[in-house]
């Protein structure tokens, strides 16, 4: 980003947008910290974090996976990449960066 933004931005300051999930948020977040964002602002970056995921799959037949300490509770997953385009829209980031 800080490569892009001084090559191509014309001063201005790039957005970055990272989607995280339940397992990843705090790891990212430490890491971001730790290393002072890696040179860029903190306002520069949004954090979205995914929701509760979808239902793991055990198979290719599609059996739910249950978790071992509570057979009637299911284990899930993080959506993946296609949750992003509603987290940007449900965080109204694209709004937050036209109006920076």
């Amino acid at each position: 980003i800080l490569a892009v933004q001084k090559k191509y931005g014309d001063g201005r300051i790039l957005p970055l947008c990272i989607m995280t999930s339940n397992d990843t948020h705090e790891k990212t977040m430490q890491l971001l910290n730790v290393n002072n964002y890696f040179g860029m602002r903190k306002s520069q970056v949004t954090v979205v974090i995914q929701g509760q995921g979808v239902p793991a799959l055990a198979d290719n037949n599609a059996k739910f996976v249950l978790a071992e300490d509570n057979p009637s509770k299911l284990v899930t997953k993080p959506h993946g990449h296609g949750d992003i385009h509603s987290l940007l829209y449900k965080n109204q980031v694209a709004k937050k960066w036209k109006d920076k």
